[in-house]
């Protein structure tokens, strides 16, 4: 693999980490540094006991939603998250890049899942599966003007795929995490992580998002259809499924590639437009 700062284990970055370490007066653990291949973030426990958040944008792609979540979920309470606690922002006028560092607190238990899917049932307790739809369920009843999904992409994105069969308008919004999978939850006990693009979203997304994670395992697919049927059934929760279902479709058609969920994903579509119409 090429050297990219979209993976930033692949690049010499010890500057950058020493420029962390000098900020919050701790020392990053490299050993057991995570880092993700895709988006240019990095993850690192710390001398404190706290977890190091590492993350990079370029200057005009600068979006404030995703910079300032983390920081800004700290009005939320009530659910099993990580506690931010500082922040640090820096210019790296060698790399054209703004470096961001989050100190926040560091989650019990790992993640279920290095990605958001999942090929096997983790066997969750009812417990867990109470937990998350109690702590998604008082998120949802959070007032807030940061917008996780908007209304003109999911309509633009579901006409691109399926034309004008239904009428795409989103009347129920709640607050949302944004990308609920098996990445971003823990298990004894359950932990949210990941909170950098929380916002209004259509009822029923997170919970879209978590069944669309979980296709691979039929039975667990299932389980979140059952768990979640309140919002999963109503209008705004087949939009958000179908959204997801174009999402891979529009994937499929652009690379000639189908992904592991593509046959999943193509299958529902069609009940989903039916119920819509």
């Amino acid at each position: 693999m090429p050297p990219t700062m979209d993976d930033l284990s692949t690049i010499d970055h010890e500057d950058v980490l020493a420029e962390v370490e000098k900020r919050t007066g701790h020392v990053l653990d490299r050993s057991r540094a995570h880092y993700s291949r895709y988006n240019g973030t990095a993850g690192f426990p710390t001398s404190a006991g706290t977890w190091l958040r590492l993350a990079w944008v370029r200057p005009g792609a600068f979006s404030a939603q995703s910079w300032t979540g983390l920081e800004a979920s700290v009005a939320l309470h009530g659910i099993p998250r990580p506690e931010w606690i500082a922040g640090a922002t820096w210019y790296d006028h060698g790399r054209e890049v703004v470096w961001r560092a989050d100190e926040m607190s560091r989650a019990s238990a790992p993640a279920l899942s290095p990605n958001g899917t999942i090929d096997r049932d983790p066997g969750l307790t009812d417990t867990w599966w109470s937990d998350l739809r109690t702590a998604l369920g008082t998120l949802a009843r959070y007032e807030t003007g940061r917008v996780c999904v908007q209304q003109s992409h999911l309509s633009q994105r579901i006409a691109e795929v399926y034309g004008d069969q239904v009428d795409t308008t989103v009347s129920e919004w709640a607050c949302a995490h944004g990308d609920v999978g098996y990445a971003n939850l823990t298990a004894s006990p359950l932990t949210i992580l990941d909170w950098e693009d929380w916002g209004m979203a259509p009822v029923g997304w997170d919970a879209a998002c978590l069944w669309s994670a979980s296709l691979a395992v039929p039975t667990l697919a299932d389980r979140v259809l059952a768990e979640f049927a309140d919002v999963l059934d109503t209008r705004a929760g087949r939009l958000s499924r179908l959204l997801l279902c174009a999402n891979v479709t529009r994937a499929h058609r652009r690379t000639g590639k189908a992904g592991p969920l593509t046959p999943a994903m193509e299958a529902t579509a069609p009940t989903l437009l039916t119920a819509l119409a």
